[in-house]
């Protein structure tokens, strides 16, 4: 069962790190989003912590800020059809043919704060600055029957940050600005893999354990086995810098941002559910074969790694009431090669008084690390945004394009993504001099795609020996999606 476990791990490492990893929205807070991602040069708020420390020098006063976003991702995926990969058909002699129906992400909307408060440090050249800004990314859920259940059933990825920045403006024209943030990951994963087994044609030889015209991998829910998976990291250390160049005239405004790699290194525990297979509620020749129920490892690590950013914007400012900004953002996912699961200790009970040689019938217990390749691209976007203000009011839009992380043959519901445009839209209300009020709305729209030459497979193991067999391609198919962000911010300036 050694081949078993090391697939079950497969499957979740890499549906789980995509979309823990290569694939998350590069924009946050209600005035960014609004502007389409264009606020790097133009940041004015405390979203800057995230956006260009060095715009914090921008603001003059005192002040705390608090954002509320919803985030939600629209799925439809339609699997293609495919023959002889359902139930075993007694009459016929076959498994039968399976006509897929669509599949939807029921998940709600996925609430994010972000909160924060500045000052000046002593003098009006240097600005402190703390807050929590994590980025933002959906919720996905999806039926647990269902055809992409190979994929993903249920997945909760969050990944925040902490901290404080410093920004200084060096002379009339440059700012500097860094900050260093505690990152917290955790993550919780669940979907099926499949251990193959036909009661009704399966021969064995029970002295080598060659399986012979098990009819091979199929979509039986019968021979689904469950997976849960969950972890987390409250020690992730991460940093980020950023320079801003702005004449006195105020005319326009270059700023520019880096973030290096960020590791975390994720504790927790796997379970596997065997209650439901038919080696364990019905066995072979009068004998239950897997014993365990579920079987579980509580001290696993999940080591992943998120990419360098680069982020730069040039803003230009026609009157003295508007912006327009444009932008773009580089992520070099392509650097990252593989992740891996480390401290494996899974133990599978597995009943052999008849059908394993005495040398075998020993729990297994799998220990080796588990090296997971990754496909991930460089992606990078650009943003054309800006606003106006008008007394009390100021009005927000923009628009971006948006490269993805992912290559098209290894879609699937885990993540979908692909090249996108998308738009922000919103503004500000400011009844006095000591507080103001946001809203901002974005959407993105990812173009149909139709996938007919998927790599993803899923994950089929030989009951007896535990090797690991080709299993059916899962992620052929139409894939639908566009992804809506909506939200509402108060800021609060003291003194005057």
């Amino acid at each position: 069962m050694k081949r078993a476990a090391t697939a079950l791990l497969l499957t979740f490492g890499l549906s789980g790190e995509a979309t823990a990893s290569a694939y998350y929205f590069s924009d946050i807070g209600v005035r960014g989003f609004a502007r389409g991602g264009a606020f790097i040069a133009g940041a004015d708020d405390l979203t800057a912590l995230y956006y260009n420390p060095a715009a914090l020098t921008r603001l003059e006063r005192p002040q705390i800020m608090l954002n509320v976003a919803g985030v939600q991702q629209s799925v439809d995926f339609q699997r293609t059809n495919a023959p002889g990969l359902g139930a075993w058909d007694t009459e016929a002699g076959e498994y039968s043919n399976t006509n897929f129906g669509s599949i939807k992400n029921t998940a709600p909307p996925f609430a994010i704060p972000h909160f924060g408060f500045s000052s000046k440090l002593g003098t009006p050249n240097t600005t402190f600055a703390f807050g929590f800004y994590p980025p933002y990314a959906p919720d996905l859920s999806y039926d647990k029957d269902g055809p992409q259940r190979y994929s993903l059933i249920d997945t909760m990825v969050i990944q925040t940050s902490l901290g404080p920045s410093v920004a200084h403006k060096v002379n009339d024209w440059i700012s500097v600005g860094a900050g260093v943030a505690w990152g917290v990951l955790m993550a919780e994963q669940q979907l099926k893999i499949s251990v193959p087994w036909n009661q009704e044609t399966v021969e064995v030889d029970f002295n080598t354990l060659d399986v012979i015209n098990n009819t091979g991998p199929n979509e039986d829910p019968a021979n689904d086995v469950g997976f849960d998976f969950s972890a987390s990291d409250w020690g992730g250390i991460s940093w980020n810098a950023g320079l801003m160049i702005e004449p006195p005239s105020k005319k326009w405004a270059f700023g520019m941002m880096v973030q290096p790699p960020v590791k975390f290194h994720a504790k927790g525990k796997m379970q596997a559910d065997f209650s439901n297979h038919v080696l364990h509620t019905d066995g072979y020749l009068g004998d239950q074969i897997i014993v365990s129920e579920k079987v579980s490892d509580d001290d696993v690590t999940l080591n992943i790694l998120m990419p360098l950013i680069l982020k730069a914007g040039f803003a230009f400012r026609p009157t003295e009431t508007s912006e327009i900004e444009l932008a773009g953002v580089w992520q070099n996912w392509s650097k990252i090669e593989t992740m891996t699961i480390t401290g494996l200790n899974l133990v599978v009970d597995v009943n052999g008084d008849h059908m394993v040689p005495a040398a075998r019938r020993d729990d297994t217990i799998i220990d080796d690390d588990v090296i997971l390749p990754t496909y991930y691209e460089d992606a990078w976007s650009v943003r054309l945004g800006g606003q106006n203000h008008f007394g009390q009011f100021t009005a927000r839009m923009g628009a971006f394009y948006e490269t993805s992380a992912i290559p098209t043959s290894t879609q699937n519901v885990s993540l979908v993504d692909g090249n996108k445009v998308g738009y922000g839209v919103g503004g500000s209300y400011r009844p006095s001099g000591n507080w103001s009020l946001d809203l901002g709305l974005s959407q993105s729209f990812l173009a149909e795609k139709n996938v007919s030459d998927s790599e993803i497979e899923q994950i089929a193991v030989e009951p007896l020996t535990g090797d690991f067999i080709d299993g059916t391609i899962i992620g052929n198919g139409t894939y639908k999606s566009s992804v809506l962000i909506f939200g509402a911010g108060l800021n609060y300036y003291f003194g005057s």
